[in-house]
């Protein structure tokens, strides 16, 4: 049964993995089972994935500290995953394919500088210890994630 996850990226991994020379493996965050029991025992998957998302983008900020946010999600097979078990559902992910993308989430132009400021707190830390950063807190906070079609890939290009 297919499974999203988000999977923080740069532009440029994004354009290698549509061409297809895409990376090993990434690091994601998704609806795991060890995040949905840290959830309200009522959480729709769709809550948790929400949560996952936000983890994802949080973890942009320690993986990839020279850019803005980018997320991808994608719909991938639960053979490609490997649950890491923890709270915030942190995966390893492998054979991942463009075609699986279905979306891009990116960070508004806005952003910018407490991007960058949540960015030299995170670079480097594991993700809990980055959302425990007021810092990055505030990015969180207050600047969403915007969401993009993989096709508009080309156009968030900064």
């Amino acid at each position: 049964m297919p499974q999203m996850v988000f999977v923080p990226t740069t532009w440029d991994e994004a354009v290698a993995l549509r061409s297809g020379a895409a990376a090993d493996g990434y690091q994601g965050c998704a609806a795991t089972p060890s995040l949905v029991v840290s959830m309200e025992a009522d959480t729709l998957i769709e809550e948790a994935e929400y949560a996952a998302l936000g983890y994802a983008g949080a973890l942009a900020l320690v993986l990839k500290p020279t850019s803005l946010r980018l997320v991808a999600a994608a719909e991938v097979q639960a053979d490609q995953l490997t649950d890491l078990g923890g709270p915030l559902g942190e995966v390893q992910l492998r054979g991942l394919t463009w075609h699986q993308v279905r979306a891009l989430f990116a960070d508004e132009p806005a952003a910018m500088e407490a991007t960058r400021l949540a960015r030299e707190v995170a670079a480097g830390q594991s993700l809990a210890a980055a959302l425990a950063a007021p810092e990055v807190g505030a990015v969180l906070d207050e600047y969403d994630l915007l969401w993009f079609a993989p096709d508009e890939l080309d156009q968030l290009a900064r």
